[in-house]
């Protein structure tokens, strides 16, 4: 038999296990990110915040640092005691060492929260590979890339290599570096604007020829622990006649090969200026030909006419005369 009592410590029960359930303070976390995060300027980014025991009234907040940033994305239920909101962010330099806060409350009352620290940072780099301008064979050639970085990049986040096309690594060095041969030397790095971030790497190439076109050229540029590298494809301005030589001596290998391989180039006649003159020589060698022929046949034609004219033969021929009925 239940009695009044009974039924007073069953509602007595019941509520305080709404009461406890009703202390129970919503728990909000950014998904998938935590401490310190670098992000990209001008990258766009998707942020998610998750609440965990959700009030029966609550609102998201967004701020970076003490700014508000208005998200007019819906707030999503996951499960029964779980929902969450996407801010979708485009973070820019301003925004660098703030803390993104994402926070969950009924507004007036007790706000709860979760945040991040931004790291910002710019790496604006070509992805497409450079194609310098042509130069002729034994030319000096110039390798420049312009990139958009921040912070500003110090000499040891920029490295320049050259290797053979199996891998053979040719040479690597960072701004100001130069080989013991004077091949290579890389130059200084040139702030082109400060306020835009824009600097400017470069690698001078003393001699470019057929080998060194075979060659990989590369720079890598480090900003915040990330690494890009921009490739560069080299090639010769060809002239009517060149012919690939392929057994110049190294230049690299030889220490005094520059200049000297420089001298030789210039001292060498060009080919398309042999191959006019050889020309010009055939043609006139046949003309002479022609004219000498002509001349030994007229002269044979002239002897035979008169020979033939030598060799003709009369013959006499006897006539007789009548001589009856002429008058004495």
């Amino acid at each position: 038999m239940v009695t009044v009592t009974t039924v007073c410590s069953y509602a007595a029960l019941l509520a305080s296990f709404v009461s406890f359930a009703a202390a129970g303070e919503p728990e909000v976390e950014i998904a998938d990110l935590f401490g310190d995060v670098l992000f990209q300027q001008g990258i766009p980014q998707s942020i998610t915040c998750t609440v965990f025991d959700p009030l029966p009234v609550g609102v998201f907040t967004w701020k970076v640092g003490d700014r508000i940033i208005e998200n007019n994305n819906r707030i999503e239920n996951i499960a029964e005691d779980e929902i969450q909101q996407v801010l979708q962010f485009t973070p820019t330099l301003e925004d660098s060492k703030k803390p993104l806060t994402c926070q969950y409350g009924e507004r007036g009352e007790q706000v709860y929260s979760d945040y991040i620290t931004m790291g910002i940072y710019v790496m604006d780099i070509p992805s497409d590979p450079i194609t310098p301008g042509l130069v002729k064979d034994g030319d000096p050639v110039t390798l420049k890339v312009t990139a958009g970085l921040y912070p500003a990049p110090a000499p040891g986040d920029i490295l320049w290599e050259v290797k053979e096309a199996g891998g053979e690594v040719v040479v690597e060095m960072s701004p100001g570096g130069q080989d013991m041969y004077g091949i290579y030397r890389a130059g200084e790095i040139e702030v082109l604007s400060e306020s835009d971030n824009l600097y400017q790497f470069s690698l001078d190439i003393a001699v470019l020829d057929q080998k060194e076109v075979s060659n990989i050229h590369t720079v890598t540029i480090t900003t915040k622990g990330i690494k890009k590298t921009v490739h560069f494809n080299l090639a010769l301005k060809m002239t009517q006649g060149d012919e690939v030589e392929g057994t110049k001596e190294d230049v690299h290998q030889n220490p005094s090969s520059v200049d000297s391989y420089k001298e030789t180039k210039e001292e060498e006649p060009e080919a398309g200026v042999l191959g006019m003159e050889m020309g010009l020589f055939i043609i006139i060698g046949v003309i002479a030909v022609f004219i000498i022929l002509c001349i030994i046949f007229c002269i044979y034609r002239r002897k035979k006419k008169s020979r033939s004219k030598n060799s003709k033969t009369y013959t006499a021929v006897k006539t007789k005369t009548d001589m009856h009925g002429q008058p004495v």
